[in-house]
Formats: structure tokens, C-alpha cells, sequence
């Protein structure tokens, strides 16, 4: 196309060269004027070369068009999906502070978990304490109930025995 226009310049520059009637040319398709030679088909060709850059420049507007239109959805995805990454991540953010707040709460459970412990542990040591302290009294207990019935044994036998034998023996003395 470009140069059919460069052609036509050059060609329209040379005018003042060319006669009057030279100038006026006839482009009827498919016959010639009574007064022009046939053109062996010269016409034709221009025609068909002016049809060919018509249906040139309609298909590159068809696709300038689709590729404007082919880029316009690509855009408009590109859109959908950058809103799609950022509501994403919004959600992961959200999902990672829930995390760290699951993770934190974790942490004082365990902390509360380990004093629980480390108070069932001196629990379990003053009860155990408690237990043989409890033993040791009552094998103090029962030690010194044996002691006791051996005390009240031995009064038994020596002090409340012994006056009725002293008894006797006062009255033998009278």
C-alpha cells in the first residue's frame, strides 16, 4: 500500500509533463471506452490489487480487533486474578494470626500444664511424706500401745497382784 501511495506521489509530481488528455484515464470495469485502446487488462490488475489491500487492511482490522478484544478478557483476568491473590492472601494473613493466637494459647496451656504438673508432683511428694510420717505414727502408736499393755500388764501383775498378797501377809503379822 505504501508504495502504491509513493508511486501515485511521484506520479501526480510529474503532472505538468503529461498532456491534458492523458491526465483523464478511464477506470470502468469490464469495458473500455469507444475512445480509449484496450488497456490489456492494466485496469483489472489495479482493481484487483486495490481489492486485495482492501481485504488486507479487513482482515488486519479483524484481527487488530480481535487481538484488542483478546487482550481487553486477558486484562480483565489478569484483574480477577490479582483480586483473587490479594482475597487470598488477606485469608492467609487471617489464617496465619488465627495460627499464631492457636500457637500463643497452645503455649499457656502447656505452661499451665507444666505448673499443673510440677504442683501434682510436690503433691504427690507431701503425700507421700504424709503416708510414711502417717506409718512412722502408727508404728509409734502401735509401739507404744504394746508398751502401754505392757505397763498395764506389769501394774496388773505387780502393783494390783502384790496387795493381795501383801494382804494376806499384814494379817498374818497381827
Amino acid at each position: 500500500m505504501q508504495w502504491l501511495r509513493e508511486h501515485m506521489r511521484n506520479h501526480i509530481g510529474n503532472a505538468d509533463a503529461i498532456e491534458p488528455d492523458e491526465k483523464v484515464l478511464n477506470f470502468q470495469r469490464g469495458g473500455s471506452s469507444p475512445s480509449m485502446p484496450p488497456d490489456n487488462g492494466a485496469v483489472d490488475l489495479v482493481y484487483q490489487a486495490a481489492d486485495m489491500v482492501r481485504d488486507a487492511q479487513d482482515r488486519a482490522a479483524q484481527i487488530e480487533a480481535r487481538a484488542e478484544e483478546l487482550v481487553k478478557r486477558a486484562i480483565e483476568k489478569l484483574q480477577i486474578a490479582e483480586n483473587r491473590i490479594r482475597a487470598a492472601e488477606v485469608e492467609q494473613r487471617s489464617a496465619e494470626a488465627g495460627l499464631n493466637e492457636a500457637g500463643a494459647r497452645l503455649h499457656a496451656a502447656e505452661k499451665a500444664l507444666q505448673r499443673a504438673q510440677v504442683r501434682i508432683a510436690a503433691a504427690e511428694g507431701q503425700l507421700s511424706a504424709a503416708e510414711l510420717r502417717a506409718r512412722t505414727a502408727e508404728a509409734r502408736a502401735a509401739e507404744a500401745e504394746k508398751a502401754l499393755r505392757r505397763i498395764e500388764q506389769a501394774i496388773r501383775t505387780q502393783i494390783l497382784d502384790t496387795p493381795r498378797a501383801a494382804t494376806p501377809r499384814k494379817s498374818a503379822a497381827a
